[in-house]
């Protein structure tokens, strides 16, 4: 990927009820910025045909598509210009350097990335991955558990919240690879508020309400998952 002033994360699939908003906020960030990019991951792949007549074949903005999705889901299909294939290593490296992240995911959406402090070096940046939503399919959990080992196999700051649905990720079979994460010491995990619906199988920090919000204030990035 390149090195955009403003990123978006695309993991929402696609629907009539959420696309016409969807396109109207990018179109609008977009045009706030001299340099995009735009990162289709996951379940957002399915996005590619919805948003292609509306995709830009402007020179400032960087159309892109995680190849391993894409894979998944249609390995024959052939990307049409301006859409190219990056990996989530590409991404992340260009989330160090944008001065505004933006994310639609499974579980809502985020907006807005802090500036660093004056002096500040990338090691500073701080990034919360959000996950409110339970999987609908092994393929949805995987998506996400690579999303947190990407951002880990570069050494990044990175912490993993998850709160409401989205504990499903850490009960029963799905706990096995977010264990792994932890028994390695790859990424703190954690979980906020009341946890009865499930019950995470995975060595967690427990949050209140407060402590979820301070570990937010504390982000310089928060995508939502």
């Amino acid at each position: 990927m390149s090195k955009p002033d403003y990123i978006a994360l695309i993991r929402r699939k696609s629907s009539p009820d959420i696309l016409p908003g969807l396109e109207h906020e990018l179109h609008d960030a977009i045009q706030k910025h001299d340099s995009s990019a735009v990162f289709l991951h996951g379940d957002g792949v399915e996005m590619l045909s919805a948003i292609a007549s509306a995709a830009s074949s402007d020179a400032r903005v960087d159309w892109c598509v995680c190849k391993t999705s894409l894979e998944r889901r249609s390995a024959a299909e052939t990307l049409r210009s301006p859409f190219r294939l990056a990996t989530l290593t590409a991404f992340y490296e260009s989330v160090l350097l944008a001065r505004h992240v933006d994310s639609w995911g499974a579980g809502g959406k985020s907006f807005g990335t802090r500036a660093l402090a004056s002096g500040a070096s990338e090691a500073s940046h701080r990034l919360l991955l959000e996950v409110g939503f339970a999987p609908l399919d092994q393929r949805q959990h995987r998506e996400t558990l690579e999303m947190a080992l990407g951002a880990a196999a570069l050494e990044l700051d990175v912490s993993v919240l998850f709160f409401g649905d989205g504990l499903a990720h850490l009960a029963g079979g799905l706990a096995h690879g977010w264990s792994q994460v932890t028994d390695f010491g790859l990424l703190d995990i954690y979980v906020e508020g009341p946890i009865d619906r499930f019950q995470p199988e995975v060595a967690v920090q427990r949050l209140d309400t407060a402590g979820a919000a301070l570990l937010r204030a504390g982000a310089v990035t928060i995508l939502t998952l």
